[in-house]
């Protein structure tokens, strides 16, 4: 069998496939469709500091040629994830991406070094550009000192050694 793993920086995936970020939810979701540890990597949906409720419904809709969607980044917040989500994530022998978003560079800061402590996650992918949440997200996307800023503050935690 043809070797097809890739390194980029110090990330190291078995294969170059990784599922979009938001459309996966935490991958056991997709356990009865497909082999989850035949890919490169999982990317975890959005985890915030804080509990988010989401957009109010309806969030989603479908086109002619595929689905919009809306849901604001509903999560139950970093201490959920660490505590209920993580544990079920160790059955995965892939890399694991964290997907951060927050409203403030503190909560960004707060949930990339809870998910950083945690041993299966790989790397985390920042979320500043998330269009359909009222505050934060979209907010540190449209501006490249917010950008800076907010990457500055949690790059230490992106990637493990």
């Amino acid at each position: 069998m043809a070797n097809l793993s890739v390194n980029l920086h110090k990330l190291n995936l078995k294969n170059p496939v990784l599922t979009a970020s938001g459309t996966f939810g935490y991958g056991e979701e997709f356990d009865d469709f497909i082999d989850v540890n035949s890919l490169g990597g999982i990317i975890v949906k959005a985890t915030t500091s804080k509990h988010r409720e989401g957009n109010p419904y309806p969030r989603m809709a479908e086109t002619p040629m595929g689905m919009l969607n809306a849901v604001g980044l509903q999560n139950k917040g970093i201490d959920y994830f660490v505590d209920t989500i993580y544990p079920r994530l160790l059955k995965y022998n892939n890399c694991i991406i964290a997907n951060v978003s927050d409203s403030t560079v503190e909560g960004y800061v707060e949930v990339a070094e809870k998910m950083n402590s945690l041993d299966h996650i790989s790397a985390i992918e920042l979320n500043i550009s998330c269009p359909n949440v009222k505050e934060g997200g979209m907010a540190f996307g449209t501006s490249c000192p917010s950008a800076i800023a907010v990457t500055r503050a949690v790059r230490k935690y992106m990637i493990k050694p």
